[in-house]
């Protein structure tokens, strides 16, 4: 079933509170707002899996780079409202459109999320937002909907990349991702070993954690 994305988010400050969200296609202003607002505060983090990332050059790069490829890019911004109503870029990502499904014993294709980055809490509040949103699972969740509308069933995977250490994983699961074993085979497609940090969804755990945010669309 396709859905839109979600328009609400609860607030990591209080879950009672639900934070209005856009969500937009990414222009290159956005990748240079990221990149001058963002990656100062992200680079003094040694755990962030997006410490050393420029948006500005992953932006066209990530298009040409599929475009020899035959697939298409489908970048985004998430955006959220500071305290005085005007709407702020609170997390950036990438999707791969119509990738190999990382299960290979399931030959559909899938969303792939190849670069994905939310903002720092305090650096929202900072900046005026009393409630910053929780923003995992909306950004995961807007995955699933581009795969939906592809007609992939809600099918995404994705690499947690191993800056982000044992605490992104911990994320991802808790977010109800399917995490490959480490001993299974990838698609042919991805000339990287398996270090058992591949997350990918099925169409069945798709639909499930999708319907449990269907009330915020």
């Amino acid at each position: 079933m396709a859905r839109n994305f979600i328009r609400f988010a609860r607030s990591r400050a209080n879950p009672a509170v639900q934070v209005p969200l856009r969500i937009t296609d990414m222009s290159a202003a956005d990748a240079w707002w990221w990149d001058t607002n963002m990656g100062p505060h992200h680079v003094r983090k040694p755990q962030r899996a997006d410490r050393w990332w420029t948006w500005s050059v992953l932006l066209p790069a990530c298009h040409l780079i599929q475009l020899a490829k035959h697939r298409y890019c489908r970048p985004l911004v998430v955006w959220a409202p500071i305290d005085d109503g005007r709407f702020m870029r609170v997390a950036m990502s990438i999707q791969i459109e119509r990738y190999p499904h990382l299960d290979i014993a399931d030959p559909s294709d899938e969303c792939f999320i190849w670069f994905i980055s939310a903002a720092e809490p305090q650096v929202l509040t900072q900046h005026g937002m009393s409630n910053p949103p929780s923003l995992g699972r909306v950004l995961l969740d807007n995955a699933m909907v581009l795969s939906f509308h592809d007609g992939l069933e809600g099918r995404i995977g994705l690499h947690a990349a191993p800056p982000g250490g044992n605490d992104l994983l911990n994320l991802y699961r808790r977010c109800g991702l399917l995490q490959l074993p480490s001993s299974a085979a990838l698609p042919g497609d991805i000339r990287r070993s398996n270090d058992g940090r591949f997350f990918y969804t099925d169409a069945d755990t798709a639909e499930r954690l999708c319907l449990s945010l269907d009330a915020d669309r």
